[in-house]
């Protein structure tokens, strides 16, 4: 009999936070949230019950704390003649709730994640804040700001009544004020980049690297076509393209291959069934989004981040290797530049800051 411990399920740690948390995905829907616990045996036990009782009014149907519903909820209710707004006033709130949805949906793009997994309580005091700095960045007044987030705080005021979350943290943004607060980077190493894609089955073997080599979102890349790859008839640096369809806003993007991602390539055998770069045998085929495959990966590989933190990567490190801002932010597909130096140039000396922003396009291909 093996002395081994069993690893938990269903459990993990964030690298920013002392407490174990649950992941566990019901009828389709992820839901996460911490478990209050440092123990790991005491949250092994906690997520039990917790996945007993999320199962429970799942079945019962009182299942569905996700942010999308609540604004979903809200936004019909401002539809509804009974309401004691005005008829400017609810008209003012239905804007400020589409640009909530479409910022909240670009922040969960582009840190890997999908907005219809996003549970209320997961919308915290810093995504209030980063859903203000993109207002800002969008060139957004501090008047329509404001009026966005007084639209923002009856809705979680309204998830909050609805006992979906303990604190609104639109109010507690606005007591700290205009503090910007972004989310540490980790950057994950070689090793656990080799472990990592180890674990992976068939041709998802070589998904972890070809994202470490390209920067691209996992969605895009996961269903990149061969068809869609151009140039390996001459498989060097500057003649291999890639046609992005799959991108955030739909919006084809073209990137040329570096050395390293081509050399990927010429190692993945090819399918006669799927058109897909990584398919694999699996009954799946092929995966819109190996993200939750590959985060079980992680947890079993002591993989410390996500397949998003590749991208962020990737980007760093052009940076450090002298690519511009402009250069990255074409190349990973940031829909502004100002997206591109918040997340990345904290991460630079001075020297390095006033390198990569001195010429527009810096060699930029």
């Amino acid at each position: 009999m093996s002395n081994k411990e069993e690893k938990p399920k269903n459990i993990f740690k964030p690298n920013n936070s002392k407490y174990w948390w649950l992941r566990v995905k019901i009828n389709g829907v992820t839901h996460r949230e911490t478990l209050r616990t440092t123990s790991k045996r005491a949250a092994a036990s906690k997520a039990k019950r917790r996945i007993d009782e999320l199962r429970g009014q799942e079945e019962a149907g009182e299942l569905d704390w996700r942010f999308g519903t609540g604004l979903a909820k809200l936004y019909d209710a401002l539809d509804s003649d009974s309401s004691s707004w005005s008829v400017e006033t609810r008209k003012r709130y239905k804007c400020s709730l589409r640009q909530i949805l479409r910022t909240i949906d670009e922040y969960c793009t582009d840190i890997g994640s999908d907005i219809e997994d996003l549970m209320a309580v997961e919308v915290t005091t810093p995504v209030v804040s980063e859903f203000v700095e993109r207002r800002r960045a969008s060139g957004v007044t501090v008047s329509t700001i404001n009026r966005d987030l007084t639209a923002f705080s009856n809705l979680m005021k309204s998830i909050k009544n609805d006992g979906w979350i303990e604190t609104n943290p639109v109010q507690n943004y606005e007591k700290q004020g205009m503090k910007e607060v972004l989310p540490d980077i980790v950057l994950p190493s070689e090793a656990s980049i080799q472990k990592l894609s180890a674990r992976a089955p068939g041709t998802l073997n070589y998904f972890p690297k070809f994202l470490d080599a390209t920067g691209g979102r996992v969605t895009e890349m996961a269903m990149l076509p061969w068809s869609d790859i151009s140039g390996l008839e001459n498989p060097i640096e500057g003649n291999v393209q890639a046609i992005l369809r799959n991108t955030k806003g739909k919006k084809v993007r073209a990137i040329e291959l570096r050395q390293q991602a081509i050399d990927i390539l010429l190692k993945i055998p090819r399918s006669n069934v799927s058109p897909y770069i990584f398919w694999n045998s699996t009954e799946h085929g092929y995966y819109k989004d190996p993200s939750n495959l590959f985060w079980e990966y992680g947890q079993e590989t002591g993989f410390d981040a996500r397949l998003h933190d590749l991208r962020h990567k990737f980007a760093i490190e052009r940076l450090k290797e002298g690519w511009s801002i402009y250069r990255v932010q074409k190349y990973i597909g940031h829909g502004s530049v100002l997206t591109t130096e918040r997340y990345y140039l904290r991460y630079l000396t001075a020297e390095q800051k006033a390198r990569v922003s001195a010429d527009g396009d810096n060699g930029f291909r």
